[in-house]
């Protein structure tokens, strides 16, 4: 049997966590990438909420209209204070809901799913400072980084991005987001135990 599709493997992801929308992949690239591009500059953060229905965005830096993201994305270089977590090296473009060879894929959560799976993957350990949530906690210090984090995002994210206030965001290195159905498959009942506090199986 052939390596699942993303699209299957995101289909799985979504029954087992009971996701009511959808997975949101994130590929930075150092060259220009064809797609459709916002009809106005828009923060990164509402650029993200937006793919949560399952379209699909380029952006390049005029297509923003957030400075922090312009850095934590790699778009340009600070000029007197470095800023962290961000991507080192000038980015081009990013593409925003695409699964298909991403760098990062993005969950949005409630807390008893972010638990689930972080009993799925181990445990997870999350970073944030309550700001640059999405653009750096989410993408820039994953994608560099190479590890899952979670951030409980920033007052940007749901003031202008429209995240509420229940939800949290869980990023996953692409290769991560992969092995997903093995780690499912080895606690195929987690979601349905999780929910009727029953204890997960050793």
């Amino acid at each position: 049997m052939g390596k699942e599709k993303p699209e299957e493997i995101e289909e799985k992801v979504r029954s087992y966590l009971e996701l009511n929308h959808r997975l949101v992949g994130i590929k930075i690239s150092k060259e220009s990438i064809d797609g459709n591009h916002p009809a106005v500059p828009m923060t990164f953060c509402r650029v993200v909420r937006e793919m949560l229905g399952g379209k699909e965005l380029v952006i390049g830096i005029d297509d923003l209209s957030c400075p922090n993201a312009e850095l934590c994305l790699g778009f340009r270089e600070p000029m007197f204070v470095d800023i962290e977590p961000r991507i080192k090296g000038k980015t081009k473009a990013v593409r925003i809901g695409s699964l298909e060879g991403e760098n990062v894929v993005l969950f949005v959560l409630n807390s008893e799913q972010a638990m689930i799976m972080s009993i799925l993957l181990g445990g997870i350990k999350a970073e944030f400072k309550g700001e640059m949530a999405i653009c750096g906690e989410a993408v820039a210090k994953v994608y560099s980084e190479g590890e899952p984090n979670v951030s409980f995002l920033c007052r940007g994210a749901r003031d202008l991005g429209g995240f509420e206030t229940h939800e949290v965001v869980l990023s996953l290195p692409y290769a991560l987001f992969l092995a997903l159905p093995d780690r499912m498959a080895k606690f195929a009942s987690l979601n349905r135990s999780a929910r009727g506090h029953v204890s997960a199986p050793a």
